[in-house]
C-alpha cells in the first residue's frame, strides 16, 4: 500500500449465532498463533482447493485487465498512491 498498489484482504463470515461463528471464535481464541496452532488441526482440503481456485481466477482477471487497479477517489488508502 505504501507504494500505491491496491491490495486485498480476504475475510470470511458466518451468520451471527451460527455453529460456524462459535467454531471460528473458539479457534481464534484458543489456537490462532498459539502453541496449539499446528499442522495436526483438521483441514478441509477440498475447500482449500476451491479457495485457491478463486484466488487464481481473481489474479488472472486483474493481470489480464486492460487497466491496472487503482484506488477509488474516496478511499482512505488513496493517500498512499504514487504521486
Amino acid at each position: 500500500m505504501k507504494k500505491g498498489i491496491p491490495a486485498l484482504a480476504f475475510k470470511f463470515g458466518w451468520i451471527p449465532g451460527s455453529a460456524e461463528e462459535k467454531i471460528f471464535k473458539a479457534w481464534y481464541s484458543n489456537r490462532y498463533h498459539a502453541v496449539t496452532d499446528d499442522l495436526t488441526q483438521p483441514v478441509d482440503k477440498e475447500a482449500a482447493a476451491q479457495f485457491n481456485g478463486i484466488l487464481l481466477s481473481l489474479l488472472r482477471r486483474v493481470a489480464d485487465a486492460p487497466k491496472a487497479p487503482e484506488w477509488k477517489s474516496d478511499s482512505f488508502f488513496r493517500r498512499f498512491a504514487a504521486r
